[in-house]
């Protein structure tokens, strides 16, 4: 009996061992007493595959996971070991949520329990994928503080310095999202979008674009376009403005009809005294057609 005991304790070490591998050495070596540090690892390595292709025959078992190699150190094995099945921030799948992807063969670090071999990621040095799928609310933001002072013992901590005013911000909603930009001078832009509308602030100007409308406003000036209409003043005017270059074309039509005006006299038909006056006339209406701008 003390036999086979000591046999089954012998087995259970070596079968120990295997399933721990490197695990063992971080064991024997952490101090004891610790709550449990002595069962986990902290370990640097480096994303040897990532499970995301349905097609490959592992996915089944480790999709949405990352396999990572460990970088040798003191106690490395002659083998490369490699952590398969790694969970990418606690997430089994990529299907929604908190997501950070890492780079094929860029630094990780990962957390492991060395007693069930759960491994997390907790440290990236390279991204492909970083989503942020909240439910109600998502903010994203930079606000600029004052410098602190570590020479001056009355300086304020880093959380009780004063704002600068510089500042930015993205908020996101389920229906809208809000981007601003403000300065330590009180000026501010902003930027609205939402399902049927999109609308930038800046001071008293704004742009506001609809699926049927396009309004440009400065002050109390309104440019607005809209189809098949243009308004300028304000995007409620109904009064229609003559074009330029047509009436200028219209009036020099006008006037070459008019300098065919013969008269008759006792000398028979002759044209009118003030001819010299039409051409002076359309002389002008060309310049003036020079410096027109022209829209199709």
């Amino acid at each position: 009996m003390s036999s086979d005991k000591s046999n089954q304790l012998l087995i259970r070490e070596a079968i120990r061992k295997i399933a721990l591998g490197r695990s063992m050495e971080r064991i024997n070596l952490a101090p004891g007493g610790m709550s449990g540090i002595g069962t986990a690892r902290m370990i640097h390595g480096y994303v040897a595959k990532i499970h995301d292709d349905p097609s490959d025959e592992e996915f089944s078992d480790y999709g949405g996971t990352i396999d990572v190699g460990e970088y040798p150190d003191e106690t490395a094995s002659a083998e490369p070991v490699i952590h398969k099945g790694v969970l990418l921030s606690a997430a089994t799948n990529s299907e929604g949520g908190f997501l950070i992807v890492p780079v094929l063969f860029s630094d990780v670090t990962i957390f492991m329990d060395a007693a069930t071999r759960y491994a997390y990621v907790v440290n990236f040095s390279h991204v492909d994928i970083l989503r942020l799928n909240a439910r109600t609310e998502t903010v994203i933001g930079v606000t600029e503080m004052e410098e602190l002072d570590p020479e001056s013992d009355s300086s304020p901590d880093y959380d009780e310095l004063e704002a600068t005013g510089n500042e930015t911000s993205t908020r996101y909603t389920p229906t809208a999202v809000t981007t601003t930009v403000r300065n330590d001078k009180d000026k501010e832009a902003a930027s609205v979008i939402d399902a049927e509308s999109i609308t930038h602030t800046v001071d008293k100007s704004e742009v506001r674009q609809t699926a049927d409308k396009v309004v440009q406003k400065v002050n109390s000036t309104t440019v607005a376009v809209a189809d098949n209409k243009v308004t300028l003043g304000d995007e409620n005017a109904t009064e229609p403005l003559v074009l330029g270059n047509e009436l200028a074309r219209l009036m020099l039509d006008f006037l070459t009809e008019c300098s065919k005006i013969m008269t008759p006299t006792l000398m028979g038909t002759m044209s009118p005294i003030n001819m010299p006056n039409f051409i002076s006339l359309t002389s002008r209406i060309q310049n003036f057609l020079s410096k027109t701008s022209y829209t199709k």
